[in-house]
């Protein structure tokens, strides 16, 4: 998954992997269910699943601090380069009054372009952790 910097900013030596084990369960890996088909039945990913796996922490103080919905789209900006609108159907209630809908980052970061910068790789990258973080684990 490419989290290997990631996971460097976090701990200091890298993860011991066991790539045997990491391609027999790709291989049972079903999306439609986010779960893994073994023989002794269905297996979910776990929050220390995630821990073992991705070697960060998930005892202590939380990295995300306190959150604040105030000035949201900015940070957002900040994070990925791209503010998101402001909400203006006055006959609906905004669905999320202080954070993004998940069209709108599949909208703005479905695919990085060819010969992207490296900061714009690194945005897309961002963008591809929010959605793994929030949508998939």
């Amino acid at each position: 998954m490419d989290l290997l910097q990631f996971v460097l900013n976090f701990k200091g030596t890298p993860p011991w992997l066991n790539s045997t084990a990491i391609t027999a369960l790709t291989d049972r890996w079903r999306p439609e269910t986010h779960s893994f088909h073994l023989a002794l039945g269905e297996m979910t990913v776990t929050l220390e699943d995630i821990a073992m796996i991705s070697g960060l922490p998930i005892e202590g103080r939380a990295l995300t601090g306190k959150v604040r919905s105030e000035g949201w789209r900015q940070r957002v900006a900040g994070l990925v380069g791209v503010e998101p609108p402001p909400w203006i159907h006055e006959t609906k209630k905004d669905p999320r009054p202080s954070g993004v809908l998940f069209s709108w980052l599949q909208e703005h970061f479905y695919e990085c372009p060819e010969n992207a910068s490296p900061a714009v790789v690194e945005r897309y990258a961002r963008a591809y952790l929010w959605n793994l973080l929030t949508q998939v684990v």
